[in-house]
């Protein structure tokens, strides 16, 4: 059995790291809440935004009108896509980041048995850049500080360089993995096909980010009684293209702010509850050490009694 000064050690030990796992689960949980409200609160313009670029989308190609002048609405053959990972800058939150790195792998598995285009990759956050460059993937641009209350001015410049580098042709598709908030115990990675954008994506994405369960759940009902079943006749004026040219843009950015927004709410989350989870194990190994540590020094107490019993009767004899 371990000695009595090597368990208090370890006691110790397991308490000061009981004290860092229970400050950092406060932080946590602050910041939890600051980016779960900001998420939750940008989901009604994200459904709305997300519905009317669809609709109108769609509308405008059932008319047979001409868009060739908007670039985000191409469809170019694809012979380098562009990967998008939206990670955190910071570890020590559980399966946060290996969950998206685990999506992304199960589709770029699927890319090289199809021998499909080769990829780039943009990264967001410390953690999918470092990803990346492990496994000598070729990174267009990194992006990081995104992880605590980001605003859409912050995102903005990543949102530019991903129409840019769609535009220009230095990539002929988008798909994004990141993680959306689903509650405080339960974020799900996801995969969403971004550029170019296309009706049937736009409206897996919305089904995508819509919340089964808690505040917002039902909207879920709610959009889907209210889509209708035959094409919304649009008269956009001063013409289709110069409408869309502006709206897609910007719906474009909304979207990707979004993404952020859902990967902050899901990151605090996880690293609350990977906090929590650590400071009940520090507890419980506490409990265990200081159990151990009464046996061992009863054990010593009754050998000592023993020695001055046995000594005792031995000057008596």
């Amino acid at each position: 059995m371990p000695s009595l000064q090597s368990i208090q050690k370890r006691i110790k030990s397991v308490k000061a790291v009981n004290k860092i796992t229970s400050a950092m689960e406060l932080v946590a949980a602050t910041k939890m809440r600051r980016a779960q409200e900001a998420a939750i609160n940008s989901r009604p313009y994200a459904f709305t935004a997300f519905e009317m670029l669809a609709n109108t989308v769609q509308a405008l190609k059932n008319k047979d009108i001409d868009l060739s002048g908007i670039p985000l609405l191409q469809k170019p053959k694809i012979s380098v896509r562009a990967i998008l990972l939206a990670t955190s800058d910071k570890g020590l939150a559980g399966t946060f980041n290996s969950a998206i790195f685990k999506k992304y792998e199960q589709f770029a598995s699927q890319i090289l048995k199809n021998k499909e285009a080769g990829l780039v990759f943009i990264t967001v956050g410390e953690k999918a850049k470092d990803y990346a460059k492990r496994r000598g993937l070729v990174i267009a641009r990194s992006f990081t500080r995104h992880g605590d209350i980001a605003s859409p001015m912050e995102t903005e410049e990543l949102g530019e360089f991903l129409i840019e580098g769609f535009a220009s042709g230095r990539w002929g598709a988008l798909t994004s993995f990141s993680t959306n908030f689903a509650s405080a115990l339960k974020q799900e990675a996801i995969q969403r096909e971004l550029l170019p954008i296309d009706f049937k994506n736009i409206r897996k994405g919305v089904d995508d980010i819509i919340p089964k369960t808690g505040k917002y759940s039902g909207l879920r009902a709610s959009i889907e009684t209210s889509r209708p079943e035959k094409p919304i006749e649009y008269i956009v004026e001063p013409s289709p293209e110069k409408a869309l040219g502006k709206l897609a843009p910007t719906l474009f950015k909304m979207q990707i702010y979004h993404i952020i927004l859902e990967s902050n709410a899901s990151e605090h989350s996880a690293r609350r509850l990977a906090m929590k989870n650590a400071s009940d194990n520090a507890k419980d190994l506490t409990d265990e050490l200081s159990t151990v540590y009464n046996r061992a020094r009863q054990e010593q107490i009754t050998k000592e009694l023993l020695e001055i019993t046995g000594g005792a009767r031995a000057l008596q004899s």
